[in-house]
């Protein structure tokens, strides 16, 4: 699934790509893609005004007081190029400009939705995320708060995307690698210094992803189509050996696939 990094790439390509473009229409290629909570069965969209992220979302406005949130789930791509270029094999949307250009939403395994609510309409999924790990008030202070009574593993909090919005398995692997924390460390155990240090590799580990347009383990692309980069800086996802020599130990957690160093990380 795209994480906070990758999401981040999208927008910052789609706000080089479409924004200020004409939408001429948005078109359906697999039910259940496309979900609609206006009244407004078929909407002028108007032009986009504004693409931002939110956690994994992304979320663009219009000149016509619509949002169109998009979150790509597992496996979801947002592919722009000018009409006709290739076939894709996994098209579930089309978004369509004026100036002949279009936007696609390919996604193997369907999960993805794009849906389309008025401009201040609240939006449930969103108001429960957390906050956003490369904030100002992302410290040390706030993840005691919410960590205080919390016993689950560290790791596992991590993912809570009510606590941290935007954080996925392969970033949380890394942040706690190089915050020499155990991911099995129960949450209300950390100390402050601790959780500094976190919040400290947290936001050095989503930069530098960022940087090098996020990690390509299978799915992820750009909005050109290009894999990221960041999968060649990984020290823990994946790997067999820990820098220190020691074999890397592979877990499971909440159904999720946990990489460390039993030897470093404490």
């Amino acid at each position: 699934m795209p994480e906070l990094p990758e999401v981040q790439t999208i927008v910052n390509g789609l706000n080089e790509k479409i924004l200020n473009k004409k939408i001429v229409s948005l078109n359906e290629v697999r039910e259940g893609t496309i979900q609609n909570f206006i009244d407004d069965i078929n909407p002028e969209l108007g032009i986009i005004v504004s693409i931002k992220r939110r956690g994994k979302y992304i979320i663009m406005e219009t000149s016509n007081n619509y949002k169109l949130i998009i979150h790509l789930r597992m496996t979801g791509k947002l592919i722009y190029e000018r009409l006709p270029e290739k076939m894709y094999s996994h098209v579930r949307a089309n978004l369509m400009f004026e100036d002949d250009t279009r936007l696609i939403f390919d996604d193997v395994r369907a999960f993805g939705k794009i849906q389309i609510y008025k401009k201040d309409d609240e939006v449930e999924s969103l108001e429960k995320l957390g906050l956003e790990p490369v904030s100002k008030d992302f410290n040390e202070k706030y993840l005691k708060r919410k960590f205080i009574n919390r016993k689950s593993p560290i790791k596992n909090l991590l993912l809570n995307q009510r606590i941290i919005a935007g954080l996925g398995n392969i970033y949380a692997n890394e942040i706690l690698y190089r915050a020499r924390i155990s991911p099995l460390k129960k949450g209300n155990e950390l100390s402050l210094k601790k959780l500094k240090t976190i919040v400290e590799k947290t936001k050095e580990v989503l930069e530098q992803a960022i940087k090098y347009n996020g990690t390509t383990i299978s799915d992820y692309r750009s909005v050109e189509d290009k894999t990221g980069e960041f999968q060649n800086f990984l020290k823990v996802y994946r790997k067999e050996y820990c820098e220190c020599g020691h074999q890397i130990k592979k877990i499971k957690q909440a159904g999720r696939s946990t990489y460390y160093c039993p030897v470093c990380q404490k």
